[in-house]
C-alpha cells in the first residue's frame, strides 16, 4: 500500500491527559519523539504543540487505522483525541520539485 500525507488535529482526553504527557515527556529528544511515532505503516514527519487544546501532526502513513494503531502502540490513544485527514495536496518549501500539483478534488 502507498503511504498519503495526513494533517492530524489532536486535543487532549482531559487535563489529567495533558499533565500526564507533558511530565512524561519532559525528557524525551526530537529523535525520541519521531522514534516513539514510526511503524512500517505510519510515522509522524513534522509536529506543533503550543499552549492551546489543539496540536498538530503530519503523518505519511498507509491509511488513518495506522495512525491509530500507531498511536495505540505509544500508549497515547487513551490519552488524546485524534481527527485525520487525509492531504493528496502536500507541498513544502523545502522539496520543490517544479511537478504540477495534485487536485484534492479528482
Amino acid at each position: 500500500m502507498q503511504k498519503k500525507h495526513f494533517m492530524c488535529t489532536h486535543t487532549w482526553g482531559s487535563d489529567a491527559s495533558r499533565d500526564q504527557v507533558i511530565e512524561q515527556t519532559k525528557q524525551m529528544t526530537d529523535s525520541d519523539f519521531f522514534t516513539l511515532f514510526k511503524t512500517d505503516k505510519a510515522e509522524v514527519l513534522q509536529h506543533w504543540m503550543g499552549k492551546d487544546d489543539f496540536f498538530f501532526c503530519h503523518w505519511y502513513a498507509d491509511s488513518e487505522d495506522s495512525i491509530y494503531e500507531s498511536l495505540e502502540l505509544a500508549q497515547l490513544d487513551h490519552l488524546v483525541v485524534t481527527m485525520p485527514s487525509e492531504m493528496p495536496r502536500y507541498l513544502s518549501s523545502e522539496r520543490i520539485k517544479g511537478e504540477l500539483m495534485a487536485d484534492p478534488f479528482e
